[in-house]
């Protein structure tokens, strides 16, 4: 029993560390901002992100599969032998581990939701929103959506063809990414891996996840079986939290940002459309009527994708999406994101900022 003692002592430490670590960096934003955020995280990053790069699968996934063959097989162990002292080993090895795994994701990732805010970083200003602010920042979306159709290649169903593929928007999004980055010191960029398609998008998809960033091996992960013109949002939004962008909210910001500043046509199209849905989102929950104006005012084009995004979704709502939105709920907050899932769509107040701007100049 002396090593599940000393197990748990160590476990006890690192928790405690971890404890304090994340109470100071709470209410320290500047020091996590030019210390950690822009110094210390960018070296890491700097350093591992090369070398996961050269891999053209998603690791991540692949250590998640293996570590799960792994419980099962110790699972298998303690039912072979069930006794105390077992069990206990197991247990301590088990708590051990997970501590050391969530002193580490702070570590090497998680600092980065304690960092100067974005809007400051952006030089933005964020006021109260109303619903007549909605409506001009829906029509302003709607407006370059359609704008860029005949840029756009469309098939048979009026739906959107990327000329390059998968591959083609995985390799643009980090080319994308890099020079929108160039031009904000508080973003990295440098030599890390771009989004990598993830090899079970279809779980993904059940599950109700468009992509997951992996802290430990610096990889963007994007479910590659959600609708073509969703892809690029998703990427650039993956790359965000790869290059410090922690909160929900402020990565979507940054990748609309990114798609509509620096991409090309369909990348624009991606963006523009992925914020008219979450401010549509927010005017549908103030005023019905007003939001059937919206959607009267779609094109021919965008009311197909529309109707296709809606569609794809009605197919996956399962107790799996559940169980899914309920997980990310959960790992949000306790990563320092108290809205939970709503911190998706909170991103609103900042597209509305970034419109107002630009209808002013």
């Amino acid at each position: 029993m002396k090593i599940v003692i000393k197990r748990l002592t160590l476990s006890t430490i690192i928790f405690i560390i971890t404890y304090i670590l994340i109470f100071v960096s709470r209410n320290n934003h500047e020091i996590i901002e030019t210390y950690y955020s822009r110094g210390l995280f960018r070296g890491m990053t700097a350093l591992i992100s090369p070398v996961f790069s050269i891999i053209p699968v998603s690791t991540g996934e692949i250590l998640l599969v293996l570590l799960a063959g792994g419980l099962v097989y110790q699972i298998i162990q303690l039912i072979k032998r069930p006794t105390r002292d077992h069990v206990a080993g197991k247990a301590s090895t088990l708590v051990l581990w997970l501590v050391t795994a969530n002193l580490l994701f702070w570590a090497m990732w998680g600092l980065n939701n304690f960092r100067t805010p974005l809007e400051q970083n952006l030089s933005i200003e964020v006021n109260q929103l109303s619903v007549e602010d909605l409506m001009r920042t829906a029509d302003y979306l709607v407006e370059k959506a359609v704008e860029l159709e005949p840029y756009i290649v469309f098939d048979d169903s009026q739906l959107p063809v990327y000329p390059g593929g998968i591959n083609g928007m995985m390799k643009n999004s980090r080319t994308y990414f890099n020079t929108f980055a160039q031009k904000h010191d508080f973003l990295n960029s440098g030599r890390y891996s771009q989004p990598k398609p993830m090899l079970f998008s279809e779980g993904m998809s059940h599950l109700n996840y468009t992509g997951i960033y992996n802290p430990f091996t610096t990889e963007p992960n994007v479910n590659v079986n959600i609708p073509i013109y969703r892809i690029p949002f998703v990427a650039l939004h993956e790359i965000a939290h790869q290059r410090g962008i922690a909160g929900e909210r402020e990565a979507n910001f940054v990748a609309f940002l990114a798609a509509v500043e620096e991409g090309d046509s369909f990348f624009q199209y991606s963006g523009y459309y992925s914020a008219l849905i979450y401010v549509t989102n927010a005017i549908l929950r103030e005023d019905l009527e007003l939001y059937q104006q919206i959607r009267n005012e779609f094109s021919e084009h965008l009311n197909a994708v529309f109707q296709y995004d809606r569609a794809y979704w009605s197919n996956y709502q399962t107790v799996a999406a559940d169980i899914g939105e309920m997980n990310n709920e959960r790992f949000l907050k306790a990563t320092g994101q108290p809205e939970g899932t709503k911190s998706y769509g909170l991103v609103v107040d900042l597209i509305v900022a970034y419109v107002q701007d630009k209808m002013t100049h």
